[in-house]
């Protein structure tokens, strides 16, 4: 508490036997505020850097309670910078959080007011998870034979959660776990639950669509394997049939050239034999 900013000295007593008593009379000034000082940054003002050069910075926080030192966080530098932060102590013994950010400046970093801050105390709350979807790689419309990811995100707190996955139309649980990956054989309704030790939220279901081109593509293949299949006994049904149809006409002709033979011979037999009879 700031009422205890005061001098303290050290002294020694001892009672017995002689009750010596002994104090050091060279104070030690404890200055106690509410008020924390700001954190600092440097160097405090930057000179022109040409693009492509390396830049330094460092931002130091006072750590009153080691403990639960403060957080440093930075604003408009590069996602590329290098950070590093570690707990120093100082010559007159308190500690303090330093930071140190080093990248490349970039043209895309010009005029930007770079800065520092130093949280101390972080809320916290506990709650179930929230916003709890679905993600699919490569996309909801997949080809066949091809093997698809989906992953269950969520937001909770504590973030320590179980994944339980399910598809439309069955009971059993398809797979525990935050990533679901399985060969596409057809399409369908999935959804997740995610579940912490606060509660549980389902997420939407995605329809995981099997492609129509490909669906297509297949009926065609299937389509036109048949469509041929049957040409090709048809073709050959009327083939079978042509040669039947001149087989029973060659049959046909020569039963006629055999019977005309025939006739022709009883004709002679018969004119022989009026001629003999009318001789006689």
């Amino acid at each position: 508490m700031n009422n205890n900013t005061d001098n303290y000295y050290f002294r020694v007593e001892m009672k017995n036997p002689a009750e010596w008593k002994w104090t050091y009379y060279n104070p030690i000034s404890i200055s106690v505020s509410n008020v924390l000082e700001l954190p600092i940054l440097t160097p405090t003002h930057l000179q022109p850097v040409m693009e492509k050069t390396t830049v330094n910075l460092s931002c130091s926080a006072e750590a009153p309670c080691p403990k639960q030192p403060p957080t440093i966080s930075w604003s408009n530098i590069p996602e590329s910078a290098n950070i590093t932060t570690q707990l120093q102590k100082k010559p007159n013994k308190t500690q303090s959080v330093f930071s140190h950010v080093i990248f490349k400046a970039s043209h895309t970093d010009h005029r930007k007011n770079i800065s520092c801050t130093a949280t101390y105390v972080m809320l916290q709350v506990l709650f179930s998870p929230k916003e709890t979807h679905i993600t699919i790689d490569p996309s909801d419309s997949v080809s066949v034979g091809t093997n698809v990811t989906l992953t269950c995100k969520s937001k909770a707190s504590p973030n320590e959660m179980n994944y339980t996955w399910y598809k439309r139309g069955q009971e059993k649980e398809l797979y525990f776990g935050e990533q679901l990956t399985f060969h596409v054989n057809s399409g369908g309704w999935y959804f997740c639950i995610a579940t912490n030790m606060h509660g549980s939220q389902t997420s939407e279901e995605i329809h995981l669509i099997v492609a129509e081109s490909l669906i297509i593509t297949e009926s065609l293949i299937i389509g036109c394997v048949g469509g041929i299949s049957a040409f090709l006994f048809i073709f050959v049904l009327v083939i079978l049939f042509r040669r039947l149809k001149k087989v029973k006409a060659s049959i046909i002709r020569e039963t006629d050239v055999s019977d005309q033979g025939h006739e022709k011979h009883v004709q002679v037999n018969s004119v022989y034999i009026n001629s003999a009879f009318f001789d006689g």
